[in-house]
């Protein structure tokens, strides 16, 4: 009875994070079934009601999942186990913007370095991404370098959204955001704040990013009194990569008031009608969730035993993957460019049932395993060397993978122990920016 007692108020201690540390791949795989069926059970006592045996399983696969890339990036595997933590889609190849340095740049010989076919994802293309990938993951965004044209955002259920608004007046945004329209993008944010009124919805959190130029940091004030007037729930002042190579008189700000501005309270994103909504794919929830890690890691036919140095891997590698309109897989936001340029970021093709070969391609796991060394061994001379073996530019993700921020917004009653987000929250996977230094690598 008083165990029963305990383990109701969460006093029982006996639900610890899986140590990455482990030298033995199949002892860690086992802790992390151990693990996940434990994460389940915590969860479920806080959560009884019916139709939550959907969501309680859901979230015990994306911490176990989260450790598990954990551990692939702390001993440098060049093959995994594990399944992207972060996705990115472009719904649409297309964009009809021209901001400089992108590759739909009005500069015809700096866009024309690209290779970004027109392509649109069509709806049953992305239901079959997000079926494969989508219940490991705990965020996926639907941008990168395409513009996606959402309907019915309020109603969508899409969590949060981001209006790239760098000015606050049309002179000034027009300026780098080339073939925008201000007016408009101003009306179209005051339409949403005034459906989700309507709608009495807490979505989507609306986020001003504010890339800071010469030309524009005297207006970060008035765009933040806009935002604020407008409904909008945060302001975010960022520094842009620079842009001169395309248009040397559009110069990144190096004194800007960089940050965020908060003009809402934070938000828990997951209500009970969210939690009991995930029962649709009960049956797909389940399979994933008896699918033992030890059977994922024989399948994957072993991993690497030694570590690699802390110096030869790129977080992208571990955490991410990303896809554009036309199914292409790239590790990470950079896009790929035509021959002859070197930057060859096409890793694999993805058709609806490959999710293995894509996660672990020839490409990838190359990449992982000769990644910012400049070595390659036993290259194929009939294939292009991935980019990631000699890349340089180390580009800062759009968004952080916070798997400890997602576990603590969905799990509003804290049924799995404070430990678990804090151990995740403690590895250099999932911070930026990163040191080279492995001391601060949880050890638990």
């Amino acid at each position: 009875m008083l165990t029963g007692v305990r383990r109701l108020l969460r006093l029982d201690p006996g639900l610890r994070p899986p140590s990455i540390n482990s030298c033995d791949a199949a002892d860690f795989f086992s802790a992390l079934d151990k693990f996940q069926r434990g994460a389940f059970r915590c969860l479920r006592l806080r959560y009884p009601e019916r139709g939550s045996d959907s969501f309680c399983k859901l979230v015990a696969v994306k911490a176990a999942n989260a450790f598990a890339a954990a551990y692939h990036f702390r001993n440098r595997h060049s093959a995994l186990v594990s399944r992207p933590v972060q996705l990115q889609v472009d719904p649409t190849n297309a964009c009809h913007l021209h901001c400089p340095s992108c590759l739909h740049s009005a500069n015809i010989a700096w866009a024309s370095r690209f290779d970004w076919p027109l392509a649109t994802l069509r709806l049953g293309e992305f239901d079959e991404f997000c079926r494969e990938f989508g219940p490991f993951a705990t965020r996926i965004a639907l941008f990168r370098d395409g513009e996606p044209l959402p309907e019915s955002l309020v109603g969508s259920g899409l969590d949060r959204l981001v209006a790239a608004i760098d000015g606050a007046s049309t002179a000034t945004y027009s300026r780098y955001r080339r073939g925008g329209d201000f007016g408009l993008v101003i009306d179209n944010l005051r339409s949403i704040v005034r459906a989700r009124r309507a709608q009495s919805s807490l979505k989507p959190w609306l986020v001003w990013q504010f890339l800071a130029f010469e030309h524009n940091v005297h207006e970060v004030e008035a765009a933040a009194a806009l935002a604020r007037e407008i409904g909008v729930d945060q302001l975010v002042v960022a520094k842009p990569y620079s842009v001169e190579h395309d248009d040397p008189s559009i110069k990144v700000a190096e004194r800007a008031p960089f940050g965020e501005r908060l003009f809402a309270e934070p938000r828990n994103w997951c209500a009970a009608t969210e939690r009991a909504s995930v029962t649709r794919n009960a049956e797909g929830i389940d399979a994933i969730f008896h699918e033992s890690w030890m059977d994922r890691y024989e399948g994957v036919g072993g991993i690497e035993r030694e570590s690699r140095s802390p110096g030869s891997a790129c977080t992208w590698l571990y955490y991410s993957l990303t896809m554009d309109a036309a199914r292409r897989i790239t590790p990470c936001c950079l896009p790929p460019m035509g021959a002859p340029e070197p930057r060859h970021l096409v890793y694999a093709n993805f058709n609806g049932k490959n999710t293995g070969e894509v996660v672990n391609s020839f490409d990838a796991t190359r990449a992982r395993r000769d990644c910012r060394s400049g070595r390659t061994r036993d290259v194929d001379v009939q294939r292009a060397s991935p980019y990631c073996v000699t890349c340089t530019e180390m580009p800062p993700p759009p968004m952080m993978p916070d798997v400890a921020g997602y576990l603590l917004s969905v799990d509003e009653r804290r049924g799995l122990p404070a430990a678990i987000p804090t151990a995740l929250a403690a590895s250099r996977l999932f911070a930026w920016p990163h040191n080279e230094e492995e001391n601060s690598e949880f050890s638990v």
